[in-house]
């Protein structure tokens, strides 16, 4: 095979795992001080699930020095993160942010009382800053990818949209990245795993052909700049600023974020 081809190869690959599991890197976005952040080194995923071969040989071809699991231990089991190459499995679950067909029961019981089928995500992503539980996931993450040493890291949830989401967001503050382009790399899951999402939308419509439920579903499990711009208002309000949450809440202090970006940017 020549290297066009390979070359060729691996970039249809790379769109189809962007295409179905949303998985993609953060390589190539503007960071601190005019630079950005190293193509190949930081990838963001939903659950690695029915892998072909040649998606297989590419993950392991990252070089990755870990695959973070943010899901919940039962989600974990249920479906299973491979084990890629070497790369160690960090297991860091981290609650919300992830409906499915298991949340039908729930949404019936709210409508039959007549209730409000209020977006539950702004309030989630101000939770991902303040719970205590999800500030040690998060903290933890950090502390990996800081022990990594500059090596190409993987982390992912479900969907890749949520928890993923919020650690690219944290990953990008640490390096020094402008607000915009954390929503905008926030936003770029729109369009993507749509079979998941269509498949999560007629499980919902067999059992309750409400539009009224169809369309809360569907911005669930969509993606708003409100969401990701809770999360950020919430670290302002809490620790005064983003870094103050970078500092108070994860531990990640100015000489590791100096090292940080020393290893991700270029």
């Amino acid at each position: 095979m020549s290297l066009e081809e390979a070359v060729g190869q691996s970039g249809d690959v790379r769109a189809e795992l962007k295409r179905r599991l949303n998985l993609r890197e953060l390589g190539g976005l503007p960071a601190e001080g005019g630079r950005r952040v190293k193509p190949g080194h930081l990838y963001r995923s939903g659950e690695l699930t029915d892998l072909s071969e040649g998606e297989f040989r590419l993950l392991e071809s990252l070089g990755l020095a870990f695959v973070c699991d943010l899901r919940t231990a039962d989600k974990g089991a249920e479906v299973p993160t491979p084990r890629i190459g070497e790369a160690p499995y960090l297991q860091l679950p981290v609650f919300g942010g992830n409906f499915s067909s298991g949340e039908i029961p729930k949404l019936l019981g709210q409508l039959a009382v007549g209730g409000q089928l209020d977006n539950p995500l702004p309030g989630i992503y101000r939770q991902f800053v303040t719970d205590e539980h999800t500030r040690g996931a998060y903290a933890r993450l950090m502390r990996a990818l800081l022990e990594a040493e500059g090596r190409p890291v993987l982390w992912h949830c479900t969907v890749g949209k949520d928890r993923t989401g919020f650690a690219a967001a944290v990953v990008l503050l640490a390096l020094g990245a402008s607000e915009e382009t954390i929503a905008a790399d926030y936003m770029a899951t729109e369009g993507t795993r749509p079979e998941a999402t269509e498949r999560i939308l007629a499980q919902v419509g067999a059992v309750l052909p409400d539009e009224r439920v169809l369309g809360f579903v569907r911005s669930v499990l969509g993606v708003s700049p409100e969401y990701i711009h809770s999360a950020l208002d919430e670290m302002r309000r809490v620790y005064g600023s983003t870094v103050g949450y970078l500092e108070q809440a994860l531990g990640v202090s100015a000489e590791e974020r100096r090292l940080l970006r020393e290893r991700y940017l270029e």
